[in-house]
């Protein structure tokens, strides 16, 4: 079993001047899985960035052009509700990310990784374990090749040509996204908890963000009220968030003293690889002296 570590809230920005990425596949992704650490990191002096591989063209119930639209104009809104300084849109057709070049994707992705300077990144876990959506863990696999490759300084030599230097990334969360999967990593967000319904409730496309102002809506087409849902739209969706799509979220934070908590398995710097020479050669170097003079 994996020792298992616990992320609180970090006063004073400990982070300041750091840069993290998130790549997720689908609108309601990153909300759902990861929008408190997202909001926790830019509290604590992070610049975030989001990606997204897919256009989503089959998840809003109209057209492929409509959804593509609705779901990019929700991508906006529920990036600036979480507070990321710019979002990247791949428009990979959606459930068909088996078809693309998985170089090209890895390619993208590094030049991202490079330019924007991440230190840390944030997406699926490379292996499919449990996973169902190809979406998912293709883009899990191509994010993790692409934080190795970044580091590299034979790799991509336009980007030097453009002056774009190597940059390795230092850390991953990967998201605990289906039952099953491997997390050694518990973060308290009850600091973020309003943030995240801020994100979640975007989601209209996807991800049932207006799931509270339809329920609202069918009650009183019956002459019913919730008292749950309150007066009006905005805080029906809240509301219906927070007790009904917040639910794992809680049941993840039982046995801690926080109430609320999303879970990663996380992957930190990597080793020293020159740490042992490193020390031997602090141990045992000795001054040079010059040969006598016969």
């Amino acid at each position: 079993m994996q020792e298992l570590t616990i992320e609180r809230d970090q006063p004073a920005q400990p982070h300041a001047g750091k840069t993290f990425v998130a790549v997720h596949a689908h609108l309601a992704d990153l909300p759902r899985l990861a929008g408190g650490l997202c909001a926790k990191l830019m509290a604590e002096g992070y610049a975030g960035y989001l990606v997204r591989t897919t256009n989503d063209e089959t998840s809003g119930g109209q057209s492929s052009a409509q959804n593509i639209l609705s779901n990019e104009t929700e991508h906006a809104n529920m990036a600036k509700a979480l507070g990321f300084k710019d979002v990247f849109e791949f428009y990979y057709l959606s459930h068909r990310m088996n078809e693309i070049s998985p170089v090209e994707l890895r390619g993208r992705l590094v030049l991202l990784f490079r330019m924007l300077r991440a230190d840390t990144v944030l997406s699926f876990s490379p292996s499919a374990e449990g996973e169902s959506d190809s979406d998912h863990w293709i883009t899990g696999r191509a994010v993790e090749e692409a934080c190795w490759t970044a580091g590299l300084a034979n790799d991509f030599h336009e980007h030097l040509e453009a002056g774009i230097e190597p940059h390795a990334v230092r850390e991953r969360y990967h998201f605990h996204a289906r039952p099953g999967q491997p997390f050694n990593r518990v973060v308290d967000i009850g600091s973020y908890v309003g943030k995240k319904i801020d994100a979640m409730v975007e989601c209209r496309s996807q991800g049932s963000g207006n799931a509270g102002s339809l329920l609202r809506a069918q009650l009183a087409a019956q002459g019913k009220r919730l008292p749950l849902l309150g007066d009006d739209d905005r805080t029906a969706d809240r509301a219906y968030a927070r007790q009904f799509l917040l639910e794992e979220f809680r049941a993840y934070a039982n046995g801690h003293d926080f109430e609320y908590a999303e879970r990663f398995q996380y992957v930190g710097p990597p080793a020293d690889e020159n740490r042992a020479v490193q020390d031997y050669v602090a141990k045992n170097a000795r001054p040079f002296e010059a040969p006598k003079a016969p």
